[in-house]
């Protein structure tokens, strides 16, 4: 293997070791933002039921209101029974007295309905304010830990961009341009080692002139795609 074809392995590594920086240093903050989402999603969650518990607890205070009410009216018409001056008006207030009674069972059933409501509404509350509690662990251990991963990946990718301005000095000064432009277009698949006979890339099979100039350290582009082929043989 010639110093030329261990300089361009040497380059495509450099790239690839290069470019798994730059996705972490990306990867935090992706993962951080879906978490805050995550958090803020779950948070309305629980600003909605507590709206929701909120409007059945007035639903359920209403039908109490109405249910004492009805009581009230029946012991002021009973009170009136003994001075009906009638049978016509003693009918009346017994029909009034029945009406009430009859309204207060199914307002007290509907009553304890909406309590029950109510009570089953504040358990799944606590159940979503749990999974708050969590989703705010969660979000907080990833800031922590990118927080402390971050500058060491920052420092890893500064060495490695020495490295990779070393590394690419393996390359002729004609062809920086057409380099530089592939790196744009392609980032560290610029570089593509042989597989068998074809471009590891595109997995077009090469011409038998360009596997022997290849294998020889020449500088050879893929004619399908493009990249710049090496060999992967050991030395």
């Amino acid at each position: 293997m010639s110093s030329a074809t261990g300089g361009l392995r040497e380059l495509h590594q450099v790239h690839l070791a290069l470019d798994a920086c730059y996705r972490q240093l990306e990867s935090g903050p992706r993962q951080i933002a879906v978490l805050e989402k995550r958090q803020a999603a779950k948070q309305a969650e629980i600003d909605a039921q507590k709206i929701k518990i909120t409007e059945q607890q007035k639903a359920a205070d209403k039908k109490n209101l109405q249910f004492r009410t009805n009581e009230q009216t029946v012991a002021d018409t009973k009170a009136k029974l003994n001075q009906a001056k009638s049978n016509v008006e003693f009918d009346i207030f017994k029909g009034q007295i029945a009406k009430a009674e009859a309204d207060n069972e199914s307002i007290e059933t509907e009553y304890l309905e909406l309590l029950e409501q109510v009570d089953a509404e504040k358990v799944a509350l606590e159940q979503l304010e749990a999974e708050l509690k969590d989703a705010a662990a969660k979000l907080q251990k990833s800031r922590a830990e990118f927080s402390e991963l971050e500058p060491k990946v920052k420092a890893q990718a500064a060495g490695l961009t020495e490295e990779l301005h070393e590394a690419e000095k393996c390359l002729p000064a004609k062809e920086m341009g057409l380099y530089r432009r592939l790196v744009e277009a392609h980032g560290p698949s610029t570089l593509a080692p042989l597989d068998a006979s074809a471009c590891s890339e595109c997995f077009v099979e090469l011409s038998p002139q360009d596997i022997v100039e290849v294998r020889t350290a020449k500088l050879v582009f893929c004619k399908s795609c493009g990249r710049i082929l090496y060999s992967a043989d050991p030395e």
